[in-house]
């Protein structure tokens, strides 16, 4: 009975998708057809295979999440088994035991260590025609479109097999391999208990011209395992589809969108100011994305905070955008405490991420607008220097925020302004 359908995600190593290729002995009395989705094409799609079941290669670079929920509509295998980038099934694997029913569609198995594995292992073609995965541009990478929609439709669906079927082909070695699935997993986790005494807290997000990016950012906010009092977005008059595109989640609870002219990023976020009422608000840029247990460790921070502090900031996670619109880590930058103005303004970069007080920042006006290029520039930079005037700065050492460096950055267009910026303000 050939009834599975073999989906092989992101193998960029020939030889590692021979290997997995040949893994599928195992179960070949039920394989109808595999299919290699396939990030590095052509470079795989001259791979090779001796086995007895077709093998169709796949161009999938533009938008994993597109392509798959248009190519499972035309499936017709009773079932869709996933192998994903370093695995391989075992002998442990028994093809008759791969079943399920109608009331548990998806099957997930246990590595070996019994840890729980995140990724769909074996889904009923049917349920994943009528439960589309995310997009690719609503994700900072394509780890999280599986684990996201595992942790979408676990709740009485799945079947766990407990025998290890899944192995590996090599050990993890890769930074960024073992940095996406660190922030992957965390998606996995039930939701803490919410710290009723905790203050409040909302996030607000400026946007100009940022449409390939803003997705991912108000993803990573909705996504949360405590959510958040509020999410603003304000966009500052794009010339791009960011407006348009902005106008689907005007229907979603707890966010809450604007538009205003062109003006600058200081302008557009004092623009939403006055309609936030949290506590405390996190400044996040819209080519950047959060952790999912961003809320509650910020949260954990701010329940006995004194009433001087005006900023609380910690560490950054820095990830490079590459010429393939791949996301690659870089490091994990870790902040200090900062004691005088002169520290402020030789800190090696910019402190954050930055939590703010709201009653403070609506005492101070906001964001000032500074002569130096119309306030268009350094906003960040400007508010810490009025604030540290009068109030105190608190650093914690914890990571939660994801900057994404790339060639379209504000900031990094105007880099050589930098000196000229910090002359202004001595």
């Amino acid at each position: 009975m050939k009834d599975i359908h073999v989906l092989f995600i992101n193998y960029n190593i020939r030889n590692d998708l021979r290997k997995a290729l040949s893994s599928l002995n195992y179960i070949l009395p039920r394989v109808n057809k595999v299919t290699v989705l396939d990030s590095h094409y052509p470079y795989l799609s001259s791979a090779d295979s001796s086995l007895s079941f077709d093998i169709e290669y796949i161009d999938a670079r533009h938008d994993l999440g597109t392509t798959l929920n248009t190519y499972i509509q035309d499936i017709e295998s009773e079932y869709v088994l996933f192998l994903f980038t370093y695995e391989l099934l075992t002998p442990a694997v028994d093809g008759t035991t791969l079943t399920l029913k109608d009331d548990k569609p998806i099957m997930t198995v246990y590595r070996e260590g019994k840890e729980l594995y995140e990724f769909p292992f074996m889904v009923k073609t049917s349920f994943l025609r009528n439960s589309p995965f995310l997009l690719e541009r609503e994700v900072p990478f394509r780890e999280v479109i599986f684990h996201s929609w595992l942790l979408k439709n676990r709740n009485s669906n799945v079947i766990i097999l407990k025998e290890d079927v899944i192995g590996e082909i090599r050990k993890i070695s890769n930074i960024t391999t073992k940095e996406k699935l660190s922030f992957a997993y965390k998606l996995k986790k039930s939701s803490p208990v919410p710290i009723s005494s905790a203050p409040t807290l909302s996030v607000m997000i400026s946007n100009f011209n940022m449409e390939k990016f803003l997705s991912v950012a108000i993803r990573s906010c909705t996504m949360q395992s405590v959510p958040f009092d509020q999410i603003i977005v304000v966009d500052d008059g794009s010339t791009d589809n960011s407006l348009k595109f902005l106008e689907r989640y005007k229907t979603y609870p707890n966010i809450q969108c604007f538009s205003k002219v062109n003006e600058g990023k200081a302008k557009a976020l004092n623009y939403i100011l006055p309609f936030i009422t949290s506590d405390f608000v996190l400044e996040l840029d819209s080519d950047d994305w959060l952790d999912p247990d961003a809320v509650f460790l910020i949260k954990n921070r701010l329940e006995n905070l004194p009433s001087n502090i005006a900023v609380v900031y910690g560490n950054w996670r820095y990830w490079n955008q590459n010429s393939a619109e791949e996301v690659e880590f870089l490091r994990v930058r870790h902040g200090k405490s900062v004691n005088s103005h002169e520290e402020l303004l030789s800190y090696p970069f910019p402190l954050g991420p930055r939590i703010y007080r709201t009653s403070i920042l609506k005492e101070e006006k906001g964001f000032p607008i500074i002569d130096f290029e119309q306030g268009r520039l350094y906003e960040d930079i400007a508010i810490l220097v009025q604030l540290f005037k009068s109030y105190g700065f608190f650093y914690d050492d914890f990571t939660i925020y994801n900057v994404r460096k790339h060639n379209d950055s504000i900031t990094k267009k105007n880099h050589s302004k930098w000196n000229d910026f910090r002359k202004f303000l001595k």
